[in-house]
């Protein structure tokens, strides 16, 4: 007897077999159910993306929205007379104490004592007219050693007019309104004051004046030494008397 030949059909590429139907029916739909969740995850991609970025957006609104909130609008706002240079000179920015207490910082459980607004005010309440800082201070925050130091220098001396012709007293140097020095005694008054300033910290002193805390003032020093390097300036500097105050604080520690 002839053995039955297995029915092929290779342009078909599979058997005639119910079995393998089945298989490869149950394989159709695996590939169909992988291809959807494929289909879905491309789907879904851009949704999550979307959805992370608007998250994204919507915290950054928050924090922004609680930092106006928390932080006094006197971190936009400073007191007091300004102190500027001569021409093409920028500005020294005096200080005040409302912005300085908006964080946790030196002056933080610390008394600010004021010298008031005027020259008269200022004598009346025991102030000193400090030459390096160009301000009155109350007597607990004048440095009388800084002073020196500074004046070792020579250049401090102020006059009445933009030559520097006409001198004034030292004694009288506070009870102007304004005065002029020259750009070599700006420069020394930066100077010494990121000394004072370094000490003052160092040492962590429990008292000191509302000058070295400002960073209006700091910034406006860092600026001015820089761009003065190599300009061969020689305008003379205009100096506006000014009022400031002193911190006073209760115990060293309380940083």
């Amino acid at each position: 007897m002839e053995s039955k030949q297995e029915d092929h059909e290779p342009f078909l590429g599979f058997r005639d077999d119910p079995n393998k139907r089945i298989s490869n029916e149950h394989e159709e739909m695996d590939n169909d159910s992988s291809r959807r969740q494929q289909q879905a995850l491309r789907t879904s991609r851009p949704g999550r993306l979307l959805r992370d970025v608007l998250v994204c957006l919507a915290t950054s609104l928050l924090w922004v929205a609680a930092f106006y909130l928390l932080v006094p609008n006197s971190l936009n706002r400073h007191t007091g007379g300004n102190v500027t240079d001569g021409e093409g000179g920028g500005n020294r920015t005096p200080t005040s104490s409302d912005y300085i207490a908006a964080f946790h910082n030196v002056t933080t459980n610390a008394e600010f004592i004021s010298c008031g607004n005027s020259t008269v005010e200022a004598k009346k309440m025991g102030c000193k007219y400090d030459t390096l800082l160009n301000y009155w201070v109350p007597s607990q925050c004048y440095d009388r050693e800084f002073e020196t130091e500074y004046k070792d220098d020579d250049s401090w001396n102020a006059f009445a007019d933009q030559n520097l012709t006409q001198p004034i007293a030292a004694e009288a140097m506070g009870d102007q309104e304004v005065y002029y020095t020259s750009i070599r005694d700006h420069l020394n008054h930066c100077s010494m004051l990121w000394k004072k300033q370094f000490w003052t910290l160092f040492e962590e002193r429990t008292v000191f004046d509302a000058i070295i805390v400002n960073s209006f003032h700091t910034e406006h020093c860092a600026d001015f030494l820089k761009d003065i390097y190599g300009s061969n300036r020689t305008e003379a500097t205009l100096v506006r008397v000014g009022f400031s105050g002193c911190w006073v604080r209760s115990n060293s520690n309380e940083v």
